[in-house]
């Protein structure tokens, strides 16, 4: 995707605040909240441990409002992007239609770094 055209911004690190990440393409935003497949922080008890389904659904929804603060305010290209697997694409497939109505997209990161994206409009 960066091969066609785009040009990166800005990044934040898991235990960074800010937009995952903020790029840039004649004059037009693409900005990701990025979502993992288990907790990243060394002070937790569940530390390098898979999220449970009900932890995938509360931050698929803390995602989900942040990518509506970016449809607010115009962003052109809000995205999510969440681990490819069965727990996250469960959650994500029951609300597909409404996040494509507000043309919210979704980067489907593989365990090998493979990235697909759903969306309804093309980078």
């Amino acid at each position: 995707m960066w091969a066609k055209g785009w040009t990166i911004q800005s990044t934040a690190h898991a235990n960074e605040h800010g937009d995952d990440i903020d790029a840039l393409k004649d004059g037009q935003h693409l900005v990701v909240e990025a979502k993992g497949a288990g907790s990243s922080k060394a002070t937790t008890k569940r530390y390098g441990q898979l999220f449970t389904g009900n932890q995938v659904g509360s931050h698929i929804g803390v995602a989900v409002v942040r990518a509506l603060r970016w449809v607010s305010s115009g962003i052109a290209y809000p995205t999510l992007a969440f681990p490819d697997n069965r727990h996250h694409r469960d959650r994500v497939d029951a609300i597909a239609p409404a996040l494509a109505q507000l043309r919210i997209g979704i980067f489907w990161v593989s365990d090998n770094h493979e990235v697909t994206l759903q969306a309804p409009w093309d980078l």
